[in-house]
Parts: structure tokens; C-alpha cells; sequence
């Protein structure tokens, strides 16, 4: 079972809005241990856990398209959100509020690779500033996508 859940989790594609600020793992001895999403620098996989996948396709994957945190969080009026991406290809950039309707579509190019940011100065599509809240940001590039959250404060 373990197998399953873990090849699930790395490998699935669709949009997870929720999120949670722990990461469950299941040790050696089956003991369950709770560590908080932000003290993990680094996740490696063991061919004992995922079975037969490629280990050095799947470190590449989750090595060269990242997202960072968007800083300041919690922002008011404006924020910045970094991302990279390991080769040429199509990107888009957008928010979404807490239902996970699409808010503002900030980018949706190509790029080559490279680090890049892009601004949400807290306005929807239509120019309107948005409320004080919780929203989340999505980076799709050639088809995977990753999603983070922010915190407006006004």
C-alpha cells in the first residue's frame, strides 16, 4: 500500500488546492511521523519504496520545475511569485480564490528555461481590487502544474 500512495502523490497530475502544512511519513519500523512542510529541504527516493520507476527521472522532475513561495506573504497591495522551469515551453500563471475560481490570469506564454517572477498587484481579471483573504496561485508549464497559497491583508 505504501507503494501505491507514494507513486500516487508524486505522480498525479491533477490541481490539489487543498494543502496542509504537515507531511505524514511512515518510517521503517511503521511508526507515523508528522514534519512540517516547511523544514523539508529535500526529498529523496529509494527504489525500495516507488518500485520500478525511473529514480533519475523522477529526481529531475521534481528538481528543475519549482515553485517558490511568493514573498511578501502576507502581502498588501502587491507580491511577487518565482518559479523555474528546467526547458522551453508553455507557461501559465494564474489565481484562483478559495472555491478555486480562476481570479486573474497574470501569464500564459513561453518561455525558455529559466528563473522567472511575475507581479499580482490583488486585482482580478476585470481590474477590481479582490478582498482581504486566502487565495492560491497555480504555475502549469507542458502540462504539470504546482499551486501555492497567499494571504491578502488589507
Amino acid at each position: 500500500m505504501k507503494q501505491i500512495l507514494l507513486f500516487l502523490f508524486f505522480l498525479s497530475p491533477p490541481l490539489i488546492i487543498a494543502q496542509t502544512d504537515t507531511m505524514i511519513v511512515e518510517l521503517a519500523n511503521g511508526e507515523l511521523k508528522m514534519y512540517p512542510v516547511t523544514t523539508i529541504n529535500q526529498l529523496t527516493f529509494s527504489k525500495e519504496i516507488i518500485g520500478d520507476v525511473d529514480l533519475e527521472k523522477m529526481n529531475a522532475i521534481f528538481s528543475s520545475f519549482t515553485l517558490k513561495q511568493n514573498y511578501p506573504n502576507p502581502f498588501n497591495p502587491t507580491t511577487t511569485i518565482e518559479y523555474q522551469i528546467p526547458k522551453s515551453g508553455d507557461v501559465e500563471v494564474a489565481i484562483f480564490d478559495i472555491q478555486g475560481r480562476k481570479i486573474r490570469e497574470l501569464e500564459k506564454t513561453v518561455h525558455d528555461a529559466g528563473n522567472f517572477h511575475v507581479i499580482w498587484d490583488s486585482r482580478n481579471d476585470a481590474g477590481r481590487s479582490v478582498a482581504s483573504g486566502t487565495y492560491f496561485y497555480r504555475v502549469q508549464f507542458n502540462g504539470s502544474q504546482l499551486v501555492n497559497k497567499l494571504l491578502l491583508l488589507k
